[in-house]
C-alpha cells in the first residue's frame, strides 16, 4: 500500500490545526486540554481527495479513469497500454513506482482500486456539469431554449444515486473504523482513513455497480440547472448536488452531507499539542513566610 503524505496547510482543517498550535505554543503549560474535536466527515473528505490529487494537488481524470478500467478489469494491460499510446504517451517512461502514473502500468490491482475509490466518491464534491442532460432547440424568436431529455436524465441520476449510496457506506465504514486516541494527529487519522478506503476499495467499487444495475427507481428532477442538481425518487430517496455540497437522504434521513453519515455524526480528538505540560514553578519563600 501506499504511504500517502499529506500536506495538511493545504486543507482548511490542516490549516486551522496548524494556526492553533503556533498560538498555544507560548502558553502550553497553561492548558489542560491538547486536542480538539474534529467532524469525521471533513476528514474522510480531505483524506479522499488528498488519496485522488496527491502531490500536485490536480486531479488528472485521463490517468484516472484508466486507472479505475483497471481496477474494475473493464480493460486490461495491453488495452491500457494502447489507449497510452494512442494518446502519445511513451509506456516505457513511466515509473515502475513514486507517481501516480505508475499505477497505469506495475499491475497492483490493491493500489489502483483505493485511488479508483478516492477518485470516484469524490467526484459527488465536484462541480456539476449537466449540459448534456439538456436538448437544445431554437425558439421562433430565435432564442435558444434547454429541454431537459428525459432518458439521458435517467440513466445519469441513477449513476449518480448509485454512487451517493455506496459512497455513504464507504464514509459508514470508514468513520466506523477510526482510532479514537487523542495523542493521534491529524495526519495519524489520515492514514488510518487511506488504510480503510485501501481494504475497502474493492467492495465499494463492487456496490456501485450492484446498486445501479439493481435500481428500477422513477425520478423526478426537482431543480436541474447547468451546474446543480436536485432529484427526488418514488422509493423516497433525494439528492442534492450543488458547486458547494452534496446531500444524499433516504426516507427522510440524511445519509451523506451536512457533516452527517448515514444519520449519525461522527467526532476525532485530533492532538493539536505535542509539549509536554511544564511542571507549575514552584512558590518562592517570601510568598511562602
Amino acid at each position: 500500500m501506499i504511504n500517502i503524505k499529506f500536506n495538511l496547510q493545504k486543507t482548511a482543517v490542516g490549516g486551522l490545526l496548524f494556526l492553533f498550535s503556533h498560538q498555544a505554543f507560548c502558553s502550553v503549560a497553561d492548558l489542560r486540554v491538547k486536542s480538539i474535536e474534529v467532524p469525521a466527515y471533513n476528514l474522510i473528505s480531505d483524506t479522499l481527495v488528498g488519496m485522488s490529487t496527491p502531490g500536485s494537488g490536480k486531479r488528472n481524470d485521463f490517468v484516472l479513469q484508466l486507472i479505475c478500467d483497471l481496477a474494475r478489469g473493464d480493460k486490461n494491460q495491453q488495452q491500457a497500454n494502447e489507449v497510452l499510446q494512442n494518446n502519445h504517451i511513451d509506456v516505457q517512461s513511466i515509473p515502475a513506482k513514486g507517481s501516480m502514473s505508475s499505477l497505469l502500468i506495475n499491475g497492483d490491482k490493491a493500489d489502483q482500486a483505493s485511488t479508483c475509490a478516492a477518485y470516484v466518491a469524490t467526484s459527488l464534491f465536484r462541480e456539476n456539469d449537466n449540459s448534456a442532460l439538456f436538448d437544445k432547440s431554437k425558439a421562433e424568436s430565435g432564442k435558444i431554449e434547454l429541454t431537459l431529455n428525459q432518458q439521458r436524465f435517467a440513466k445519469e441520476m441513477k449513476v449518480r444515486m448509485a454512487l451517493a449510496q455506496a459512497t455513504a457506506n464507504l464514509y459508514a465504514v470508514v468513520a466506523a473504523n477510526l482510532p479514537n486516541n487523542s495523542e493521534l494527529s491529524f495526519s495519524d487519522y489520515q492514514q488510518s482513513v487511506a488504510s480503510s478506503v485501501y481494504n475497502y476499495a474493492p467492495e465499494y467499487l463492487k456496490l456501485i455497480q450492484k446498486l445501479y444495475s439493481n435500481d428500477k427507481a422513477i425520478y423526478t428532477p426537482v431543480a436541474v440547472t447547468a451546474s446543480s442538481t436536485s432529484i427526488s425518487d418514488n422509493e423516497s430517496r433525494e439528492l442534492e448536488i450543488t458547486p458547494q455540497s452534496i446531500k444524499f437522504k433516504s426516507k427522510g434521513v440524511v445519509w451523506l452531507g451536512e457533516g452527517k453519515i448515514l444519520g449519525k455524526e461522527y467526532f476525532i480528538p485530533v492532538k493539536i499539542i505535542d509539549s509536554p505540560v511544564a511542571n507549575k514553578p514552584k512558590a518562592s519563600r517570601k510568598a511562602n513566610k
